[in-house]
């Protein structure tokens, strides 16, 4: 299904696929006015985490992004294809994604009053061709949250397939004391670089 705003829209002179099922990476999409279609990758994550645990997380993240990405731009040659990807890192240990609310919950209390990174991948792939990388890291700090703050915010977000248990483009930016960097990059894809890349490759622009 094609994705576009119905208030303000660019049509890119290429298809467009996101590469990725990420609500919020489809809302900051969404907020640029791009019109797009979203695809998801059927790229196997957990076997390339495995291969990759070794390098840097913002080597990881790229890695990951360009796998989504090129698993559709196979499928799709004509299409340029945006692989993202996301990794929430406390103390150099990667939090995943809690996939239950006893499990945000858990998250969430290590990373009160404490600093982490979000590290944020994205590609863009036609015909099987990485086109352009890019990964950026981000500093945050928590608050000193109490635990019935905790509870109340997994309640109300239920942020179970969020990268630190958090939805920063909502409540979940109350959480925090310190940013460091781009709220795109926090929440899931660095927009801006991805917006100049695409201008770059002629790809979109206004006029």
């Amino acid at each position: 299904m094609i994705e576009s705003l119905e208030y303000s829209s660019i049509h890119p002179k290429i298809p467009i696929i996101l590469a990725s099922g990420s609500e919020s990476r489809k809302q900051m999409l969404h907020e640029a006015g791009i019109i797009f279609e979203v695809i998801v990758s059927d790229a196997d994550e957990d076997q390339i985490k495995s291969q990759i645990s070794s390098l840097p997380f913002e080597v990881q993240v790229i890695h990951l992004a360009k796998a989504k990405a090129s698993a559709v731009s196979k499928i799709h040659p004509s299409k340029i294809v945006i692989g993202g990807d996301q990794m929430c890192v406390l103390h150099d240990n990667l939090l995943h994604k809690p996939g239950s609310k006893e499990k945000a919950i858990k998250s969430l209390r290590l990373l009160a009053n404490q600093k982490h990174y979000q590290h944020s991948g994205v590609s863009l792939f036609k015909n099987g061709e990485c086109l352009w990388e890019y990964s950026e890291k981000v500093e945050l700090k928590m608050h000193n949250l109490s635990d019935a703050e905790i509870k109340n915010y997994v309640e109300i977000e239920n942020p179970i397939n969020a990268a630190g248990s958090y939805k920063f483009e909502s409540l979940g930016c109350n959480l925090f004391s310190y940013v460091n960097g781009s709220s795109h990059t926090v929440r899931g894809m660095p927009l801006i670089p991805l917006l100049n890349a695409l201008r770059d490759l002629e790809i979109i622009g206004l006029e």
